[in-house]
């Protein structure tokens, strides 16, 4: 059932046995773990199914380290979070529309593992323990098998590069469709009969009295100024890497520095994933473009696929580096990518539908770009009329290599870098004085990407290059002066990590290998916030795959509850 809080009166209990706040991928996947259970679920959902600009600024913050990605664009409220805005085109469906989704791929050993060199790392459960739960979030997903290794996506015209006596490897990512979330499954909780979705219900306070440390009720408001309770046994976070830390620390009226924080640990070791175009590959022999398609987004055997460069297990442990991975996207010369860019900016942003005396300036500055590149932009137009191509391939769309017809366009690979940035406390989601319409603090994100990360970014722009040029691939060009790398922001991928990183030792993390917080016996976190540590995978499927091992430990603990009995219109008795 859908319940609209607005219609809820003032200071109105609601009595649940499981209350999860966020109606995003993992609150949905949790959600249906317990349809046609005994146990009664009330999910959450600040917003409504459709986007709302007034709810929305509920999402806005301040950056005051580093500059990051705007705030209030990051963290979508709505019923299904931010699989709204996925923006993937992963092929045309039936009637000509895009698929549009998400990338998947799990962590590695690795990051599970407690490394020297990587201050603050090492999880208190090993990726062993996360298989099966894996496997099935691939079919949460609706996503191919669990498998990323080379051979099941390889093939004679879509060979991976020959690696060997490198520090590099080849590796996969999948994706998967965004409705499954947003769509598909709202259908199925809104005909579950133990199953409630609450919109428009912002939680603004956790309420845990001091002298029994559990959660016993929820506050939830919204935009009509009313505010509620929802009373239950069982509380699961599953708000994202900010919003969770963000109503934790502000639920402080027992608790002076927030709910679960006695080692004033919430909120911080914030993690992102740079993304940086960091340098250009002029392929060699090996490298060209008809030898490459494995690393495009193609279809495989029915599943969506693309290729990735990464470190060897090896290579990270020998030489001490962080785990980061590389991605290749064919170009044209620079005046003409520059061209293209241009073409694509005043398409994309509306400049030339209804423009503007303040947009002149603009629109002629990008208008010269594109005659720069006049020849080019003729033939990219046509050819994507001709053979459904994109003007300029990227993470947003693959296909290039299903047209041989034109690999002539083009002259090099750009490379982009995606990184694992290390944990560090400085790094921290914390609470501004200024509030929200809702009267809840609104966010400061202190953080910044430090040397440790530009120094180990830079190692593996030398060891590709190095690798480039052993192996035949081609000549790397760095983009930055003197080959030195810089990170300008903002650069992240907007994966928030680490805020309420999982850890054995309560001094050293806010929730327990079963995502408990350690200090609070009936509330639990479903997020990438309980990551100690991120690689560079996007996180994703390891939250549905931590969400699914949560959903397996509640049924465990839970109290058991008899069925109810119904008598039916015969008088016999049915559950």
């Amino acid at each position: 059932m859908i319940v609209d809080s607005r219609e809820i009166s003032e200071n109105q209990v609601v009595e649940s046995d499981i209350c999860i706040i966020g109606s995003g991928p993992a609150g949905v996947t949790l959600a249906r773990e317990f349809i046609g259970t005994t146990n009664h679920v009330c999910l959450l959902e600040s917003g409504g199914i459709s986007q709302d600009a007034e709810i929305q600024d509920l999402s806005h913050g301040y950056s005051i380290g580093e500059e990051f990605l705007p705030l209030k664009d990051i963290r979508n409220r709505q019923f299904g979070g931010n699989s709204n805005i996925w923006s993937i085109k992963l092929g045309r469906k039936e009637d000509r529309q895009w698929k549009i989704g998400v990338r998947y791929v799990p962590l590695d050993d690795i990051d599970f593992e407690k490394r020297d060199w990587v201050p603050h790392s090492g999880w208190p459960i090993r990726r062993e323990e996360l298989i099966p739960y894996y496997e099935k979030a691939q079919q949460v997903a609706h996503s191919g098998p669990f498998s990323y290794g080379v051979d099941p996506w390889a093939d004679p015209q879509a060979k991976p590069f020959d690696f060997a006596n490198t520090a590099f490897t080849s590796k996969v990512f999948q994706f998967g469709t965004r409705t499954v979330f947003h769509q598909n499954y709202l259908e199925e909780l809104r005909a579950a009969p133990n199953v409630d979705i609450y919109l428009y219900a912002t939680a603004v306070e956790l309420d845990a009295p001091q002298e029994n440390k559990a959660v016993q009720r929820v506050r939830v408001s919204n935009l009509t100024g009313k505010s509620y309770w929802i009373e239950a046994k069982t509380f699961v976070l599953a708000t994202g890497g900010i919003e969770t830390a963000r109503l934790m620390l502000a639920s402080n009226r027992h608790q002076l520095g927030g709910v679960g924080n006695e080692n004033d640990l919430v909120g911080r070791f914030f993690m992102d994933h740079p993304l940086l175009d960091i340098g250009r590959l002029t392929p060699g022999e090996k490298g060209a473009f008809a030898q490459t398609a494995f690393y495009d987004l193609r279809q495989v055997k029915g599943s969506p696929v693309m290729g990735h460069i990464a470190f060897t297990k090896k290579a990270m442990v020998e030489q001490q580096l962080l785990n980061n991975a590389l991605v290749l996207f064919p170009r044209p010369s620079e005046r003409q990518t520059q061209a293209v860019l241009a073409l694509k900016d005043l398409i994309e942003n509306g400049y030339l539908n209804h423009p503007t005396p303040q947009h002149w300036p603009a629109i002629a500055q990008k208008l010269l770009k594109v005659a720069g590149g006049l020849d080019y932009v003729a033939r990219v137009v046509s050819d994507a009329r001709k053979y459904d191509q994109s003007l300029m391939h990227g993470f947003g769309r693959g296909g290039w290599s299903e047209s041989p017809q034109i690999y002539d366009r083009f002259k090099t690979y750009e490379v982009l870098f995606v990184g694992e940035q290390a944990p560090d406390p400085a790094n921290r989601v914390q609470l501004s004085r200024d509030r929200d319409p809702l009267g809840m603090p609104r966010v400061e994100l202190n953080w910044r990407w430090g040397r440790f990360n530009i120094d180990d970014a830079q190692r593996t722009q030398d060891l590709f290059a190095a690798a480039a040029e052993t192996t035949g691939l081609g000549r790397y060009v760095s983009n930055f002066e003197d080959g030195e790398l810089s990170i300008p922001g903002p650069a992240g991928m907007a994966h928030h990590l680490g805020t309420t990183r999982m850890s054995s030792d309560p001094n050293q993390g806010i929730v327990n290998e079963n995502c408990q917080v350690h200090s609070v016996p009936n509330l639990y976190i479903a997020s990438s916030s309980v990551f100690p540590t991120g690689g560079y995978a996007n996180p994703t499927l390891t939250i549905l795959a931590l969400t699914l091992r949560l959903a397996d430990h509640l049924k465990k603990t839970l109290p058991k509850k008899e069925a109810v009995v119904v008598q039916n219109s015969q008088g016999s008795d049915s559950p």
